[in-house]
């Protein structure tokens, strides 16, 4: 099939309901690893839903028969080119939905029932897509774009099936043994000209429905100071095998390394546990027999200012033990099922304990935690009552006790919809399946699922793209622009003695501080639905930086040899790009300085410049808008340049700009019919004044 066919799915409708096959008892939705959950049994409504045609976004039934427990839908979908199926990958025997953790993936098809064919391409390092999923982006044959979502009601929750034949199915379900209201939102959908602007209407229709989500938008909500800055995260360097003594030797040495990494975070390995399950929040006694003091007193104001505690959202891996040491008014907020003790079943009993849980955390001198697993907490309440009033009621008292007491919240393995539609005040989650160091197929699936799921999840968070290793001798320099332009955390998971300033020091000023963009690194509009790991194509993303410029990373994240080397192209039209996220007018600027920042060169954009891609590897490139005769680069030592010069004045003769960090300063000047692009050195931050003569 050629890649721009248009295809329409029609669906004939019986005119009365129809109850799927076996309908003769409810479907057990008690959660275990491997089960599956494709083809439930479920009261399929009489009437479809037309993705697109609906009066508002959220599409509600009004009229749920009594005594079901899962409903289903027919969806019409209008005539398409392509799309993207997000959903997480399927393995055999392992987890699967809706215990999506970070494996959230963008699954491009021509027709949807390509995801369900053996040939199907897929993503190196992940299996086969699952059919299960939460969101469907599709290019219409009109020209525009289609976005839709399932969403959460108060006590229902709904998600996507892709059938065999091309179909899709949308399922509405409490996931447990209660039947439905009579009433509840089944999904979201929204039209766009561009793919930008559905995505972007569908998210906003989402934050403003407080039935179905409690979000705010990313820019209306802080951003935890320490993640400003380096950080450095023991579970790469360690993974489980941790102890008090590693971890005092490793504030050594991240000191005795001069880098300024400012916060520190203790990955998995210090839980008390019996069989996976959390026993006490005090830490595994062998292995950090002191406690935390000894760790926490290290913490220095012009040092490691900041300390950060990896935690389970449900306890441990496998929830919470019945043999725990929590005070009899926290034990009496617990209930055991199905083998575990789970928070409820009250809103209030769920607020209770994890006040609890945040201010002990918190009370050990943590200045922020990465709650993990955060997907998991939903399987551990399926197959019981009230399964999603109690699931959602978590999520909101994570949001609510670590914004009342101040704690930063990195939020890790939560890409079901719970997780995703209710970061009411934290703003940062995982974006990705974690990255590995020599993994060159991993590291770029990561980069194509990362930049992808911002899409989305950049609409209500920064997006986290995990840490990385500046060692890692396949990409330590690739990734390390690749979280200069994601916008996110940069935390560091070396050895510190093997710390690779290479690949470091370019990320931050002298104080740690990162230099961020504007808003989080996105696809261009030609590598949005595709598969940059198959397609034989190169991928770009963008994002705008500093005060007016745009930065620009081309990829070759090709696997096969064939697709060695790659051409692409960078147009003056890529500059109109800049305000995508923020949903601002396109900037105007009538000339395009071209920067590349690996050969530290210049030129005025007039036409599309060819770039050759060869092995994988990546380019970074700066548009900057050339006004009254100046384009400003910024310090051309660091990554994002132009991140690190703010403009305050300019004119044609003269040019005023504040410098955030020593350097060589690169600035583009014309007149008298001439151009060059100058080199200023800078000791020091702060005001400077260039004039044209």
């Amino acid at each position: 099939m050629t890649r721009n066919k248009t295809y329409l799915l029609t669906l004939i409708l019986s005119g009365a309901a129809w109850v799927c096959p076996g309908l003769t008892g409810q479907t057990s939705f008690v959660y275990e690893k491997g089960k599956m959950f494709t083809d439930v049994t479920a009261f399929q409504m009489e009437h479809s839903i037309g993705l697109g045609t609906q009066q508002t976004p959220v599409y509600y039934e009004k009229n749920i028969p009594g005594k079901q427990q899962t409903v289903s839908y027919r969806i019409e979908i209008p005539a398409y080119k392509q799309g993207i199926f997000f959903s997480r990958d399927s393995r055999p025997g392992d987890y699967q939905w809706p215990n999506n953790t970070n494996r959230l993936l963008p699954w491009v098809f021509n027709r949807l029932d390509d995801l369900t064919q053996e040939a199907y391409p897929g993503i190196p390092s992940n299996g086969a897509p699952s059919v299960l999923g939460d969101a469907l982006l599709l290019e219409l044959a009109d020209g525009g774009f289609l976005f839709a979502k399932v969403v959460a009601g108060e006590n229902s929750i709904s998600w996507f099936q892709v059938n065999k034949d091309g179909s899709l199915t949308a399922y509405l379900s409490t996931l447990g043994t209660d039947n439905l209201a009579s009433q509840a939102p089944v999904l979201l959908a929204e039209k766009g000209k561009t793919v930008y602007d559905a995505i972007h209407k569908a998210y906003t229709a989402l934050i403003g429905n407080r039935e179905v989500s409690a979000l705010q938008k990313r820019t209306d909500k802080d951003y935890f100071e320490a993640f400003n800055y380096l950080g450095w995260c023991s579970w790469e360097h360690y993974h489980f095998d941790i102890d008090e003594t590693k971890m005092l030797n490793d504030l050594d040495g991240i000191e005795a390394s001069g880098l300024p990494i400012r916060y520190v975070l203790i990955d998995d390995g210090h839980l008390a546990n019996k069989n996976r399950q959390l026993t006490s929040f005090v830490p595994d006694k062998e292995r950090f027999p002191n406690g935390w003091k000894n760790i926490i007193s290290r913490k220095k104001e012009d040092k490691i200012k900041w300390m950060g505690l990896w935690y389970n959202f449900c306890g441990y891996w496998m929830g919470i033990s019945p043999e725990n040491d929590f005070p009899e008014k926290i034990k009496e907020t617990l209930y055991t099922y199905n083998g575990s003790m789970l928070p409820g079943k009250s809103k209030e009993n769920i607020g209770i304990f994890y006040q609890y849980y945040i201010g002990t955390l918190k009370d050990y001198g943590f200045d922020f935690l990465k709650i993990d697993n955060q997907s998991f907490l939903l399987p551990l309440y399926m197959g019981n009552t009230e399964v999603i009033r109690q699931a959602k009621a978590c999520n909101l008292a994570l949001e609510e006790q670590t914004h009342n007491q101040q704690v930063g919240l990195m939020n890790c393995m939560a890409q079901n919809i719970l997780n995703i539609d209710h970061t009411q005040y934290s703003n940062l989650a995982r974006v990705s399946i974690d990255y590995k160091k020599y993994d060159e197929d991993m590291a770029k699936s990561h980069l194509f699922q990362s930049y992808t799921n911002t899409l989305l999840q950049g609409q209500t968070v920064w997006p986290d793209h995990d840490m990385f290793h500046s060692s890692d001798t396949v990409c330590g320099s690739l990734m390390a622009r690749s979280k200069a332009i994601s916008s996110g955390p940069v935390y560091l998971s070396d050895s510190p003695v093997d710390f690779v300033k290479e690949n470091i020091l370019p990320l931050i000023d002298e104080e740690g501080r990162i230099f961020r963009p504007e808003a989080p690194a996105i696809p261009t509009p030609e590598s949005v639905i595709t598969n940059p790991l198959k397609d034989g194509k190169a991928y770009r993303v963008f994002a705008p930086t500093g005060d007016e410029a745009v930065s620009l990373i081309c990829y070759n994240l090709n696997t096969s040899p064939s697709h060695h080397q790659v051409e692409t192209t960078i147009s003056p039209a890529d500059y109109s790009l800049r305000e995508t996220m923020s949903g601002r007018a396109a900037p105007q600027a009538e000339r395009i300085l071209l920067y590349d920042w690996e050969k530290q060169t210049a030129e005025v954009l007039t036409a599309d410049k060819q770039i050759a891609l060869e092995g994988f590897t990546d380019c970074l490139f700066h548009l900057c808008p050339i006004r009254n005769g100046w384009a400003v680069v910024g310090i051309q030592e660091k990554f994002l340049s132009p991140a690190t010069v703010e403009v305050i004045f300019s004119s044609p003769k003269q040019l005023k700009l504040n410098v955030l960090c020593p350097g060589n300063l690169r600035v583009w000047a014309e007149g008298n019919s001439q151009q060059e692009l100058r080199t200023i050195p800078v000791s020091h931050p702060g005001e400077i004044t260039i004039n044209k003569q």
